[in-house]
Order: C-alpha cells, then sequence, then structure tokens
C-alpha cells in the first residue's frame, strides 16, 4: 500500500504524465533486474512474489513471429504501407476465410500490420494467447500448451522459416556444421552454444538436417521465453 501511495503522488506531482511513470517503472533496479534463480531466494520465496528475481514469462505471439522473421532474415521492417493477411478469401454467396500456405514478402511485414479477420484466428499463432479481432482483451491469458508446440514444428509457417533460416545458415557459414551451429545459436539466442549444445546439434544436423534442426531451435524455451 505505501508503494501504491507513492506512485499515485509521483504521478501528481509528475502532471499526470504516463510517459514518467513508465520511464519510471521500467528503470527500476527490480524491473531490470535478472531472472536468474538463487538457493536462498528459492527457500524463502520460491514465488518470487516479492519480486527478488524477474519472473520469467513466454514471449506474446506477435513478437515470437517477429522474431522468427528476423532470426530467417526476412522480416520487413519498413514503416507504414498496407498490411497484410494470414487467410485467404473465397466467395460462393458468403466469405469464407482460409488460412494461408504459402508466404511471400507481403507475409514477411511486421505483425504489428497484421489485417485482422473478426471471428477468425491466426492459424499458428492464435494458440499462443493472441486474441481475436471480435473480443476486446485487455489482459491476455499466458498458457503453456502441447499445441503451440506442435504450431512451432510443423505449421507450413514455421516449415518455410526453417528453411529460410537454413539457407541463410548455409550462405553466411558455409558448409561447415560446427559454423552453422554457431551462428544458429547466435541468431536465435544472441550467444555462442556450449560444448555438450554444441556435439547435440552435431549429432541432430548429421542424422536429421539443418532444418529440422532449425525448427527445433523455434521451439526452445530460451527462444520462447523472457530469462
Amino acid at each position: 500500500p505505501e508503494l501504491l501511495d507513492w506512485l499515485a503522488d509521483e504521478f501528481m506531482l509528475s502532471g499526470w504524465s504516463v510517459k514518467h511513470m513508465q520511464r519510471l517503472i521500467v528503470t527500476t533496479m527490480a524491473f531490470r533486474q535478472s531472472s536468474a534463480p538463487r538457493a536462498e531466494g528459492l527457500r524463502a520465496d520460491a514465488a518470487a512474489r516479492l519480486l527478488w528475481r524477474f519472473p520469467p514469462r513466454r514471449l506474446e505471439a506477435e513478437a515470437i513471429r517477429d522474431c522468427i522473421l528476423s532470426s530467417s532474415g526476412v522480416l520487413d521492417v519498413s514503416m507504414g504501407g498496407p498490411g497484410f493477411f494470414l487467410q485467404k478469401v473465397e466467395v460462393d454467396n458468403v466469405y469464407r476465410y482460409f488460412p494461408k500456405e504459402e508466404f511471400g514478402p507481403p507475409e514477411f511485414r511486421r505483425m504489428v500490420y497484421l489485417n485482422r479477420i473478426r471471428q477468425e484466428q491466426d492459424p499458428v499463432f492464435g494458440s499462443f494467447d493472441c486474441p481475436s479481432g471480435n473480443q476486446v482483451t485487455p489482459k491476455r491469458a499466458r498458457s503453456n500448451t502441447p499445441l503451440q508446440a506442435l504450431n512451432l514444428f510443423n505449421s507450413p509457417f514455421i516449415l518455410q522459416q526453417a528453411g529460410l533460416l537454413a539457407k541463410r545458415l548455409r550462405d553466411e557459414a558455409g558448409d561447415d556444421p560446427a559454423a552453422q551451429v554457431r551462428l544458429a545459436f547466435r541468431l536465435t539466442t544472441s550467444r555462442h552454444p556450449d560444448e555438450f549444445e554444441r556435439q547435440a546439434s552435431l549429432e541432430m544436423i548429421h542424422e536429421h538436417g539443418l532444418e529440422a534442426f532449425c525448427r527445433a531451435l523455434f521451439n526452445t524455451s530460451e527462444f520462447l521465453f523472457l530469462f
């Protein structure tokens, strides 16, 4: 209660500036701290109700899709312009919508430019609690379901993006699998793999191919969650 009173007072003194309050909150030590666990903290407050560490959370559906496009090297970051659809339309007395199975540059824009169709859910990222266009959703749910992993491993969009990421790895890292693994980790997790990850990745590429390895990276917790 004391913190809430202080924030209310600060909000009033700042001239009711929402921007000031947002800046104040995101620059606090509590907001910027790591989510890395500590033994003493886990013993005292395993659920982190006292905010001794940043709680891990999954990215929003829009951020996941944009990160996939960025990793594969095809994300269109241009500002403004027309939006895009993820459904194709057939007209037979009524409009009927079907999920697209082929994607090109128009669909490689950031998801903020997605044209939503009411009562039609996004075919892939709807399972990531992305709300449909026919309801107001001031606060999204955060679920973790098997359907999310299935969509991120088998959908036409993911298969295409895994192929594009594999092509990027071959183009930029050559035919050396070890170099491909290093680049893949840098593009998807912004770090280099450790020895165990490197060896497991090389074995997977040898047994299942580079495209399957790329799909596996898209499904890792480190790619999908903020830690």
